[in-house]
């Protein structure tokens, strides 16, 4: 069962209008509210659950819904596309999130971008991704498709996440061989996979945003020893720190990588923020006030405990001893 552009889902609560996009797991919809509002509808791919079996229909669809309720866990963290609810319309599995108009980065990557703004990108990127593994999750496909900026904003939002790509079966074995964004052990089932396995194509998304050339593939250069040409060499206005660390991220060795994004960031130089808590203006308003009342209360306190306290006694007048000539 696949969505159909103009079909109403769930009792006429969502219209489908467009497909966004369509890869070899799901299938993206865009779709309105009944209050008008856009939204994305994500679907698990019909085409891929007529090649396995009932059992692994269940197991499939057990990982979609598991990782989606991991994912709307992060939904404090702005550079991560949010979940707004999962649902199944009849038997077709659907998460309902967070509709972003705005330009993908594949857009931007065609030509060399600034590095401070490229550092940018990537800074919020990297947070968005230390919040996805904080909750074990991975999203093994980071690539300038899957980073879009809100419209008229520099904020970049992590999207497109692959809900099952924890599915181990040979049909949903991801080989990106065109491609020069994932780790060598994307291309194995026999190989682990970690926060390094996500660092490498956020590395990658650094080296395209800076050069405006996808690298190297990591099989080209493991099988056929083809060379990760180093971003510096294609733009020399790339200082030597950045040059190295992103070398260091894309090693094919998963071992020879910074093991978790933070170390990466570090290797950088770019500092994560003080993060603030995610209110809304009432709650700011609020906060603000009760710090006035606060400050306002320990002035007036004050201002009482020196008003009653005792005046400092006399000091004794001197003597003829203590008179000097």
């Amino acid at each position: 069962m696949t969505l159909t552009v103009g079909q109403q889902i769930q009792g006429g609560k969502y219209s489908i209008e467009k497909v966004l996009g369509k890869g070899r797991f799901g299938i993206t919809y865009k779709a309105k509210d009944a209050a008008g509002n856009a939204v994305a509808i994500k679907t698990l791919n019909d085409s891929l659950l007529h090649q396995l079996s009932p059992g692994e229909i269940d197991e499939l669809e057990s990982k979609f819904w598991n990782e989606a309720v991991k994912l709307a866990k992060c939904s404090h963290n702005r550079h991560i596309v949010q979940v707004q609810e999962s649902l199944k319309e009849g038997k077709l599995c659907c998460i309902v999130m967070e509709y972003i108009d705005g330009v993908d980065l594949a857009s931007r990557a065609q030509k060399q971008l600034p590095e401070k703004l490229a550092l940018r990108y990537i800074q919020q990127i990297g947070e968005a991704l230390m919040e996805v593994h904080s909750h074990q999750l991975q999203h093994l496909d980071i690539k300038p498709d899957n980073i879009v900026l809100r419209g008229g904003t520099s904020e970049a939002v992590l999207i497109d996440f692959g809900l099952a790509r924890a599915f181990d079966h040979p049909l949903t074995t991801t080989r990106y061989g065109e491609q020069g964004y994932s780790a060598l052990e994307m291309y194995s089932q026999r190989r682990p996979r970690g926060a390094y396995t996500d660092l490498y194509g956020l590395a990658a998304t650094l080296y395209e945003l800076l050069t405006g050339q996808v690298p190297v593939s990591a099989i080209e250069r493991k099988d056929a020893d083809a060379r990760l040409i180093p971003p510096k060499e294609i733009n020399s206005n790339i200082s030597d720190r950045t040059n190295q660390a992103i070398l260091k991220a894309m090693a094919l060795d998963s071992g020879d990588r910074p093991q978790t994004v933070q170390e990466w960031l570090k290797l950088l130089g770019v500092k994560k923020p003080i993060p603030l808590p995610n209110w809304n203006a009432m709650e700011w308003f609020n906060a603000i006030i009760a710090v006035g009342a606060i400050g306002t209360l320990m002035i007036a306190l004050l201002t009482y405990l020196n008003s009653n306290s005792p005046p400092p006694p006399n000091p004794e007048p001197p003597t003829s001893e203590t008179i000097q000539p």
